[in-house]
């Protein structure tokens, strides 16, 4: 069992039982198939059974990021910026796995993560990008914001800020406490920006120059 299994499971939810699921897919993509399934079996049975209304509060997806806002947040620990990045990569590994070359605005190594690709820039902020659906889930705690908005024409976006919230980097990352959330979607590229020291109007210029929207 991984840790955003254990963590559904700790939400006040009436788990149904589980029927037995054979997919003939790649390993990988199999993994993604059923934390997928998960996710979605535990929002449609916390609104389907009146008791376990109050746990799930709301439900955000943009791109390959999943946000529920919960009453109560599953167990996680606050954890370095770096922690969990995975192995550094190359520019051309990086533009392999996200189908698309990284688009950075200043930073120093590339690491790769089971499809995400990350690095740090000053701040210290944490970028990630990740091509594939599905790679980060989030809880937020009922005292913490999330709103959507616009990054830039055509370019949708999720902020999340106040009180805390848990991280899961799939498939296999241990949950953390995170900071404040920028993601936003442009082309087929899912952005991640996060820091505890970045206000909303912060991360929305540091996201516009990333997308040479805005001043470099």
């Amino acid at each position: 069992m991984t840790d955003f299994e254990r963590a559904l499971r700790a939400l006040d939810v009436d788990w149904p039982s589980t029927p037995e699921i054979r997919l003939k897919l790649a390993p990988r993509r199999r993994r993604r198939v059923v934390v997928a399934v998960a996710l979605a079996v535990a929002i449609a049975t916390a609104f389907a059974v009146p008791q376990s209304r109050g746990a799930i509060l709301r439900f955000f997806h943009l791109g390959g990021v999943t946000v529920v806002q919960v009453e109560t947040l599953p167990a996680a620990e606050e954890q370095p910026l770096s922690a969990g990045l995975g192995q550094p990569v190359t520019d051309g590994e990086a533009e392999q796995a996200l189908g698309t070359p990284f688009l950075p605005l200043r930073h120093g190594p590339l690491y790769g993560n089971e499809g995400i690709v990350s690095t740090l820039l000053a701040g210290p902020v944490l970028l990630s990008e990740f091509g594939s659906p599905d790679m980060i889930k989030k809880f937020a705690g009922a005292s913490t914001r999330v709103t959507w908005l616009q990054v830039a024409p055509g370019v949708p976006g999720l902020w999340i800020e106040g009180g805390e919230h848990v991280v899961f980097f799939l498939p296999n990352a241990s949950p953390r406490l995170a900071g404040n959330v920028l993601v936003f979607v442009s082309g087929s590229v899912t952005f991640r920006l996060e820091s505890r020291r970045l206000d909303e109007q912060a991360a929305l210029r540091l996201a516009r120059r990333i997308l040479g929207t805005g001043p470099t």
